[in-house]
């Protein structure tokens, strides 16, 4: 009797916390994504908690599957085809834990089933409102202690994006891994700046048709004390606030579940306004402005092909790297380009993959109003200049102290063409090189040292 009395306290004390616990949206509403089914109430008994548990996470999918069906289709939940528990694991991402009491055989939890879109997709009829958004650029910009940042990889708030299961949304998110570039070239300041002509710039870059930022602002009282949170979910190159609410943790080491709570609200929001059609593409920004008169380049067998090389671009700002990342992304011959070093205000390293020769690779750099300076392994790309020469012709660096752009022909009757070596004292013979009478413009790139070594 005494064992019975004891358990009946201790499932009565989980009662009672599960009831005083609050509910993760406030209301009692899913705020995942559109195929996530949250607030799912579980509460099973089993011989022990493990038992109960593993119950309870195959109940959950039984539960949410009929949800997801009425919520996509508009029919009743009853009329949802049966599924076995097989299939029902097949088509789901994961179950998410928003609340949990475990007692002796007892299991109490309100639990969340995030469904794969594409899996769960198939098992749709023809006629479900299942929509799918075009590419949107993912920017998390975090403003803590006066600083900002985006894809910083210890940004707590780009972990939680990261850790976010993105096949269970009906936004298709393009969220770049983090590299220096990327840290560069969309800071915090430029997720909430209006340059439409940068956006369209670095939306081409991430191959997007729109850009989604989301907003994480923490204050912190004082240090491991409670942490506030304030989110704005905007949306496209002006930044226009979708949604907004404040969440609260209790200390630092709660951060991280307050922040996937954000995700979740957050993409909740997004895919809101994707089903009522404020959340799309702009033409103006996806067009595509690249030339597209230049033929391609013909390749054909039986040349060397140059492979990887190492070439350096100027960078005097970081817009100009994107306008010619761009612009070298797009040749023909270049079959992928990697930035390995940013140098802003001078020399940027790339590495270049072909299968073209260097001839082959010349011409088509022309094509696109580009120039391959160098050669034996020294490069450099940058734009064309007057006085570069025809198409395809091998443009040198400067030597130090000639000032000429490239490589001359002698002069006619001079005594190098006559077959001749000229007097050891003998003046040299007027040159009619338009670098030497000044038509020739002034070379933008560094000169270089007598040894050869133009870096």
């Amino acid at each position: 009797m005494s064992r019975f009395l004891l358990s009946c306290v201790a499932v009565c004390g989980l009662l009672a916390a599960a009831a005083s616990a609050p509910a993760q949206d406030g209301e009692g509403k899913d705020i995942g994504a559109a195929f996530t089914v949250s607030g799912i109430e579980i509460d099973v008994g089993a011989p022990t908690s493990d038992a109960a548990r593993d119950a309870a996470f195959k109940e959950a999918p039984r539960r949410a599957w009929p949800r997801l069906w009425a919520r996509l289709t508009g029919n009743e939940a009853d009329s949802a085809p049966q599924m076995s528990d097989a299939a029902l694991s097949a088509i789901i991402d994961g179950i998410e834990i928003q609340r949990e009491q475990l007692g002796e055989g007892r299991y109490i939890a309100t639990l969340g089933v995030a469904f794969d879109r594409q899996r769960a997709g198939r098992r749709l009829p023809a006629g479900a409102r299942v929509i799918q958004s075009r590419p949107m650029l993912l920017v998390p910009v975090l403003t803590e202690a006066g600083a900002m940042s985006t894809y910083e990889p210890d940004s707590p708030w780009f972990k939680a994006w990261q850790a976010f299961p993105a096949s269970s949304s009906t936004i298709d998110y393009v969220r770049p891994r983090g590299s220096a570039a990327d840290r560069v070239i969309v800071n915090g300041w430029q997720g909430l700046r209006g340059d439409r002509r940068l956006w369209r710039q670095i939306l081409g870059r991430y191959s997007a048709d729109n850009v989604v930022t989301a907003e994480a602002r923490l204050r912190r009282t004082y240090p491991g004390g409670p942490v506030s949170g304030y989110f704005l979910a905007r949306y496209g190159p002006d930044a226009e606030i979708l949604d907004s609410f404040s969440l609260r943790a209790s200390s630092s080491a709660e951060i991280p579940a307050m922040l996937s709570q954000a995700v979740q609200r957050m993409d909740g929001a997004y895919t809101r306004a994707l089903e009522e059609g404020v959340l799309q593409a702009e033409d103006s920004l996806s067009a595509n402005l690249s030339s597209i008169s230049a033929p391609p380049v013909e390749i054909d067998d039986g040349f060397e092909a140059l492979g990887l090389i190492i070439a350096q671009v100027p960078t005097p700002a970081a817009d100009d790297w994107v306008a010619l990342e761009n612009a070298i992304s797009g040749v023909p011959a270049v079959d992928r380009l990697t930035l390995t070093s940013l140098q802003v205000g001078g020399l940027s390293e790339v590495e270049l993959a072909t299968s073209a020769s260097e001839a082959q690779l010349r011409a088509a750099l022309a094509a696109r109003n580009l120039t391959l300076v160098g050669s034996d392994g020294n490069y450099i790309i940058r734009r064309r200049q007057t006085g570069d020469g025809a198409a395809g012709e091998v443009v040198t660096p400067n030597a130090a102290g000639t000032g000429g752009a490239g490589i001359s022909e002698p002069q006619a009757g001079s005594p190098a063409q006559n077959g001749q070596p000229p007097a050891g004292n003998a003046p040299a013979a007027p040159s009619t090189n338009p670098s030497a009478t000044g038509e020739q413009p002034q070379s933008l790139l560094p000169p270089v040292d007598e040894t050869g070594d133009d870096r």
